[in-house]
């Protein structure tokens, strides 16, 4: 009787842990324009609902681009000097591990104050 409850437990964890993965969404930034200047992600990420496991796909040129997770404060001020994390890959796949606000942009030249910025909110 033991091991029948000890088996029934184990297969509804293992349910619990892939339905994470299972209900993920893995949303390429920009859609099919990608990271790059001229896209309005202010405009993309409206009504867009982003949840713990989601990932965000920041597809670019890294020739001309590159993306950095920065603090609210540097965010706003488009302030490259502290990244908490920089990406140069031109495919760069963020995973939403945790409930929050997140913040990135492009850190080269002045395309962070051209809108080259992205803010999410990342619900449990």
């Amino acid at each position: 009787m033991n091991k029948a409850i000890a088996l029934v437990a184990s297969s509804f964890l293992i349910l619990l842990l892939a339905s994470t993965t299972v209900f993920a969404t893995d949303y390429t930034v920009g859609d099919a324009s990608g990271w790059t200047l001229g896209v309005d992600y202010t405009k993309w990420v409206a009504g867009k609902q982003f949840k713990v496991g989601d990932t965000l796909t920041f597809k670019y040129s890294p020739n001309f681009h590159q993306l950095d997770e920065v603090s609210e404060s540097d965010f706003n001020s488009c302030n490259p000097s502290k990244p908490i994390r920089s990406h140069r890959d031109g495919n760069t796949k963020i995973t939403l591990s945790k409930a929050g606000r997140f913040f990135f942009f492009c850190p080269i030249g002045n395309h962070c104050s051209r809108s080259m910025k992205l803010a999410v909110t990342v619900r449990a």
